[in-house]
This record gives C-alpha cells, sequence and structure tokens, in this order.
C-alpha cells in the first residue's frame, strides 16, 4: 500500500511540474489604442462596445510564418466617441482594421508591432455611408413629450457603391451609455428613410410623455440596407427633465 501510495504521489508530483511548464507564459501586457475618424475628420461616432463596430486584431508573429496554423481574430470593443482602448494583448505583431461598421469597407490594415509595458497608437480614417447633425437638440414640449431634429447627408466614395437607405431611430437612455439601446418606454419606433428625405430636418418624438424628473441621455442613429446593417450616429446629448 504504501508502496503504492509513492507512486501515486510522484506521478502528481510529474504532472503538476509539466502544468507548471506548459502555464509558464507572461501574462499579456501589451496596450493599443486609437481614435477612428471620419473622412471630415471629425471622431467617428459608435456605440458602446461592439454595438455598431469593432477592432479586429490578428496576431501574425504567433505562427512564424506556418501557414497550416490558423489564428482568429479578436474584436475589440468601442467607445462612443470612436476611439478603442485594451491593455491585455500578448506582445507580438498584429493586423489591425475597422471591423463591421457603417462605413465604405475598403479600409487599409494596418500591422503594428505591440511590446509588454507599452501602449502604441494606431488611428484610422473612414467614410461613413451618412454624417449626421442635429437641427434641433432634445428640448420638451408643453405636453411632455421629448423631441428631437436632425438631417443626414450621404456620403460617396470612388470606386464604391452607395448603400440604399434603411431607417432612423432616436434612442432615449437614463444612463450615459446611449446607442443602439434605450429606454423602451420612451424610444420611439424606427422612421424608414427616403432618398427624398435627405437634407431635410427629419422630426422625432418620444413614444410617451417622459414620467419622471432626471437627466436623460438623447442620441439620434440612421443606418442603410448593407451587410451588416449598423448605425450612423450623431454625438450624445443630455437634457435635465422636470416633470411638474
Amino acid at each position: 500500500m504504501k508502496k503504492i501510495t509513492a507512486i501515486l504521489a510522484s506521478l502528481a508530483f510529474v504532472v503538476g511540474l509539466t502544468s507548471c511548464e506548459k502555464d509558464n507564459y507572461d501574462a499579456p501586457a501589451a496596450g493599443i489604442a486609437g481614435q477612428i475618424t471620419d473622412h471630415n475628420g471629425q471622431p467617428f461616432q459608435t456605440a458602446q462596445s461592439k454595438g455598431s463596430m469593432e477592432m479586429r486584431v490578428v496576431e501574425t508573429s504567433f505562427t512564424n510564418g506556418d501557414e497550416s496554423i490558423v489564428v482568429l481574430p479578436q474584436g475589440l470593443n468601442m467607445l462612443q466617441d470612436g476611439s478603442y482602448v485594451n491593455q491585455k494583448l500578448f506582445a507580438g505583431t498584429y493586423d489591425v482594421t475597422p471591423w463591421q461598421g457603417a462605413f465604405y469597407p475598403d479600409v487599409e490594415t494596418k500591422s503594428v508591432e505591440l511590446k509588454n509595458g507599452k501602449t502604441t497608437t494606431v488611428d484610422f480614417t473612414v467614410t461613413p455611408y451618412l454624417s449626421l447633425e442635429w437641427v434641433k437638440e432634445p428640448y420638451m414640449t408643453a405636453d411632455g413629450f421629448l423631441k428631437a431634429s436632425f438631417k443626414f447627408k450621404r456620403n460617396e466614395k470612388a470606386g464604391q457603391n452607395k448603400p440604399d437607405l434603411q431607417d432612423a431611430c432616436m434612442w432615449i437612455s437614463r444612463t450615459q451609455y446611449c446607442g443602439t439601446e434605450g429606454d423602451p418606454n420612451y424610444t420611439p419606433g424606427n422612421l424608414t428613410l427616403t432618398a427624398a428625405m435627405e437634407g431635410q430636418e427629419i422630426e422625432l418624438t418620444s413614444k410617451l410623455a417622459i414620467k419622471y424628473s432626471m437627466k436623460y441621455w438623447v442620441r439620434i442613429g440612421a443606418r442603410c440596407k448593407d451587410t451588416y446593417q449598423k448605425y450612423n450616429f450623431t454625438d450624445i446629448k443630455t437634457i435635465d427633465v422636470k416633470v411638474n
């Protein structure tokens, strides 16, 4: 019995050493950050996380040139102002591309070397399908509804097909994370867009009268019938509502 116990203990020790050896990697400590801007040099407005696009990164140095090794891409989250940051990547060489957003897809992939303890900046410029701007910022009507208006412009890019229009929405949120999600009690349904609406003031109204006195975050988005059907956005406005 003692002999069997000793053998089992030896096996456990060997397995423990093997496990330690396999896990003996440096923790991911390389960073990447950047800003996406539109063709006019303005921040490209996005939804938080991956709601309207993501940054696609593929570590090319992992394979050491072995084409039989498949490396799966990672999708990095976005912030609402079109910026991104991730400081938990492994050191190495990466291909970086803005991915699955409401912009013309011919965006050049950039190759960048990431080093431990350092954050490398990688910026991009994209041409959005639509540019949106506020006409009337969010305001309250006498009967307690929240209204706002905007107009949009369809952008063109040489050699690219301009997608058809789809719809627009105004999101009303009780938190700062406003975009593709809002308070369902107040956020109205989508409005179908037509070519005749381009450049015209379009007014949107909350589904119901606002019931509670508090700060609300408001944003408008519009989209086209492209592959991913993601939204182009205005920036986010706040309104302090006082309900009598």
